[in-house]
């Protein structure tokens, strides 16, 4: 009887330590951009790709500061975390955490609230419809 080869276990492709969205978070994500342009409020979508992380940008004109900055971190082999920052009033070039969640769903929603509270300090919507009737769940 002929020699078997060794089983080997399925090869993996190596960490590089970089992140990126899977389509459903890309769409969720995109999805609230988009509402909120149409209200008037955001009307700039950046990528940006920083030692190995992906930021996802809304700004408020192009080539603006963000007015929000979203980062996807791997927490581990099968756990992620999302983290929406935007600048921070007292400092310039400070930014303050506004929403974060390892479950998509509530990272939205939390970040649907802070988005609200946005436009109304911004002086509300801008000839666009209200999205508040439209919900991610």
């Amino acid at each position: 009887m002929p020699d078997k080869p060794p089983n080997k276990p399925p090869t993996k492709p190596s960490f590089d330590g970089k992140i990126g969205y899977t389509r459903q978070e890309f769409g969720a994500i995109f999805q609230l951009y988009s509402q909120n342009v149409y209200s008037g409020l955001f009307k700039d979508f950046s990528f940006s790709d920083v030692n190995g992380k992906y930021f996802i940008s809304f700004r408020e004109e192009a080539g603006a500061i963000p007015l929000i900055t979203i980062e996807k971190r791997k927490l581990g082999s099968d756990r992620v975390l999302f983290v929406a920052t935007s600048p921070a009033p007292a400092k310039k070039g400070d930014v303050k955490e506004i929403a974060r969640s390892e479950k998509l769903e509530a990272f939205i929603r939390q970040l649907k609230g802070k988005i609200e509270i946005l436009r109304s300090s911004k002086g509300g919507s801008r000839g666009g419809k209200n999205d508040s009737a439209s919900s991610y769940t």
